[in-house]
């Protein structure tokens, strides 16, 4: 959650034409969505774990010893989809993944929910988006059919903080500029990388693997012959098939209202 909103407080920045070099830290502070710091004890059940990187919507979880405040590790939610991948050939898991996406109830959102933006914006609109929608990736589409060309993800921004002459003229630089510079200006690529999609009738197995093998966190649903993006599936929403929470599990694990806490 934190590294999507570092990334998105920037987006401000660039449009204030401001060199980060310049920038203090502390100038910056309250344009960051903190989360709040929620270690796990190496002695915890996975359970836990799994939940906050889920239903909690926590990016990572901090993992300390017991009666101590170090923090040992991170387990992140691109691990467990990792861990998950693994456990191939294991009946528990077996059975689940082998349902279409769609009988497990994903994608969450419905098609009318997915924020999109056309190849002819601005990219500057695309980080916008992102940003009021505190989200950390966005699809990028052509036509009324939204079909679906590309994708930017909040991580892109770097290439306009870090190779200033290349967008020189970033404020006018449509989506698909922006999209063909990275990849002209990147090692080994001649075009535009192709958006990494499934379908509704794809198994989750299949969606695991491509998460997994292409080190993503997200994954668009499509349909149509032309490539309709109708959903999304995030590293979040795969966890989350394979879990369910107790009743008060966290208000007796940590002595208080997960809720109440992350909702602050």
């Amino acid at each position: 959650m934190k590294s999507i909103s570092v990334h998105i407080a920037y987006s401000g920045v660039l449009k204030q034409g401001t060199t980060t070099r310049y920038i203090r830290v502390q100038s910056r502070l309250k344009s960051y969505r903190s989360a709040p710091f929620l270690p796990v004890a190496t002695d915890s059940s996975m359970l836990s774990v799994l939940l906050l990187l889920s239903k909690y919507r926590m990016r990572n979880v901090p993992v300390i010893e017991p009666g101590n405040t170090f923090v040992k590790n991170y387990i992140t939610q691109s691990a467990i989809i990792q861990d998950l991948e693994r456990c191939k050939g294991r009946d528990w898991f077996d059975s689940i993944v082998a349902h279409p996406i769609s009988d497990l109830g994903l994608p969450f959102m419905s098609h009318m929910e997915v924020v999109t933006i056309q190849s002819t914006e601005l990219i500057l609109e695309a980080f916008k988006k992102m940003k009021d929608s505190k989200i950390g990736g966005i699809p990028v589409v052509e036509g009324p059919r939204k079909k679906i060309v590309g994708n930017v993800s909040i991580r892109d921004i770097r290439f306009l903080l870090l190779n200033p002459d290349l967008f020189s003229n970033f404020r006018q630089l449509t989506v698909m500029d922006f999209m063909s510079t990275i990849a002209s200006a990147t090692e080994g690529m001649r075009k535009v990388i192709q958006p990494i999609t499934c379908n509704l009738d794809s198994a989750l197995d299949s969606v695991i693997q491509t998460l997994a093998s292409k080190s993503v966190h997200r994954i668009y649903v499509v349909a149509g012959h032309e490539d309709e993006v109708v959903g999304v599936i995030t590293l979040r929403d795969v966890i989350s098939c394979f879990i369910h929470e107790p009743p008060n599990h966290f208000d007796d694990y940590f002595g208080f209202a997960m809720k109440d806490m992350l909702n602050k």
